[in-house]
Parts: C-alpha cells; sequence; structure tokens
C-alpha cells in the first residue's frame, strides 16, 4: 500500500509560484535587494511543492519505504508503537522502532487511518481504545 500527498496540495504550491512569477512579469521592476527578498521565498515554495509531489509512504511485506527526494526503508518487524497525536496542525502518526528510532507523518496523507491500520496490523500491535 502506498500513501501519498493529495496532488491538489502540490499543484495549489506551484500555481502560488506561478502566481509569484506573473506578479514581477506584471510591471514589477524590484531592485537588487527586492530580487534578494522574492528568490529565497521562491524557491522555498517550489521546493515544497516538489517535496509534496515526490513523497510517499510505502509498506511491502515486512519493510516501509519513505519516498521523496531521499529515500529510507525500515522494517514492518521492527515496529514497537504506533501512535496518533493530534498537534495545532492537525493528526500526526509517529511509529516509534524498537531501536527508538521514530518515523513521522502528517494526517494529511490520502488513506492516513487505513495506512495507520495496516501499520499496527503488519507490525501486531493492539488497536488502542477510542475511549482512552
Amino acid at each position: 500500500m502506498t500513501i501519498r500527498f493529495p496532488k491538489w496540495l502540490a499543484y495549489s504550491k506551484f500555481a502560488l509560484a506561478l502566481a509569484m512569477l506573473i506578479a514581477l512579469y506584471i510591471g514589477t521592476t524590484p531592485k537588487w535587494w527586492g530580487w534578494l527578498l522574492f528568490l529565497p521565498l521562491f524557491v522555498t515554495i517550489v521546493y515544497e511543492a516538489a517535496r509534496t509531489y515526490c513523497y510517499s509512504l510505502t509498506v511491502d511485506e515486512d519493510r516501509i519505504a519513505v519516498g521523496g527526494f531521499k529515500r529510507a526503508e525500515f522494517r514492518v518487524s521492527d515496529i514497537a508503537a504506533v501512535d496518533v497525536w493530534f498537534a495545532k496542525g492537525g493528526r500526526m502518526a509517529v511509529v516509534t522502532f524498537a531501536d527508538r528510532a521514530k518515523l513521522s507523518f502528517p494526517g494529511n496523507l490520502v488513506d492516513f487511518e487505513k495506512f495507520v491500520e495496516l501499520l499496527r496490523t503488519k507490525a501486531n500491535l493492539p488497536t488502542p481504545d477510542p475511549e482512552s
């Protein structure tokens, strides 16, 4: 099973970067210091849009592959706990491994709940009580 960010999220970030370029083209002529202010913001938005577009979490037989610009792999059999936390930005899942390494991913991924349940099932972890 593979989960990703919704494509509209990446497209909206690319659209924001394009709108910034169009705003510059429509008659503004910034000075050199204006470019110094504009360029880091533009590059950051394009980078985040590309990262959002490329990001994926995949669970195969006994491994979790986290892909994006860099790829990392973890063993499902090493999972000690899967917790879902509520934070200011929304829900967040934290996977804790036996060696105390942690992997976290945000709740706005497509099929987030199914992915968390799949991890708990493959790692033979109990389902947490919704009352607590």
